[in-house]
């Protein structure tokens, strides 16, 4: 039997309010790890308060998506109209979780990795994109995490379990493969990430970015990437291995550039305009793990 015997339509309404959840809690990250004081950025023993008037957050207010919809936007104390952002996570915080089974299988090495990686990416986002801060507290924790991902399948390569396919249907999974496989909405298999890809992909995504900001330091006398740029290609590098690594940098490249470059010309800022990296890395990562091949492929078939 499957992991969790629910067909995946109601696996997604049964995990959807815990991703819910989820979603608040990323919030609270994206609020309080850019923070500068030790007590500001405590995620564990701090209730949670409005940032604008420090009130305590009653629990009713604080239900995921509802409260924000029940204040209409705006803290029960002070009136601080609460951003959207807030709302918006908690509902990507929902999907993310409420849906990851039908393209990785429930259960599975790989379903959690990826959910883990989703959520990182979540925060990660907001935080560069709200601050262009990339906290090291959660960067560190996901290099060691992604290069462990690599070990279960060492011991049980073979383990097979069962996971709930499109309609009444059932597919069988490897439960420890440390790549993409069949699931409800996915029919693809890619091969393994083995640890000496994931350790590959440690030092080359933190190396790569650092010698090619060297040689832009050279030439335009600044920093052309931030150091937390550098941690998040290495974790992605440690989850997803060196090749899927380059990829979301050079896509990361071409975003930020398809971004960049008009904002240069309409600003007449010289080149000195400053843009969250992190977020176009983030955007680009499920991009190439999906599409990864296909896209080096087809463009294999461009240059030939």
């Amino acid at each position: 039997m499957p992991f969790l015997d629910l067909p995946p339509w109601i696996l997604s309404l049964f995990l959807a309010p815990f991703g819910l959840m989820l979603g608040s809690f990323c919030n609270v990250l994206i609020h309080r790890l850019p923070q500068e004081a030790p007590e500001d950025r405590n995620v564990v023993t701090k209730a949670s308060h409005c940032p604008s008037c420090k009130a305590k957050i009653k629990p009713w207010h604080n239900v995921p998506l509802f409260g924000w919809l029940w204040l209409r936007g705006k803290c029960a104390a002070c009136g601080w109209r609460i951003p959207v952002r807030y709302p918006l996570v908690e509902l990507l915080g929902g999907l993310i979780l409420g849906s990851a089974h039908w393209v990785f299988p429930f259960g599975t090495l790989i379903w959690l990795k990826a959910v883990i990686c989703a959520y990182a990416l979540l925060v990660l986002f907001f935080t560069d994109f709200t601050e262009m801060i990339l906290p090291d507290v959660l960067q560190f924790p996901l290099m060691a995490l992604g290069v462990l991902f690599a070990l279960p399948q060492l011991a049980r390569p073979e383990t097979l379990m069962k996971a709930w396919g499109s309609g009444d249907t059932l597919i069988q999974a490897l439960a420890f493969h440390n790549g993409l496989q069949p699931a409800p909405a996915y029919h693809g298999f890619e091969p393994t990430v083995t640890w000496q890809a994931s350790l590959l992909g440690l030092a080359i995504g933190y190396g790569a970015p650092a010698l090619l900001n060297l040689i832009y330091k050279a030439i335009r006398k600044t920093d052309g990437l931030g150091m937390g740029d550098f941690k998040m290609l290495a974790w992605l590098g440690a989850f997803w291995g060196w090749g899927p690594m380059l990829g979301i940098l050079f896509l990361g490249a071409g975003l930020g550039a398809a971004v960049g470059v008009p904002l240069m010309l309409f600003r007449r800022s010289g080149g000195q305009t400053m843009l969250p990296f992190g977020c176009f890395l983030a955007l680009a990562t499920p991009v190439v793990v999906f599409f990864g091949r296909a896209l080096w492929l087809g463009y294999l078939g461009v240059v030939g």
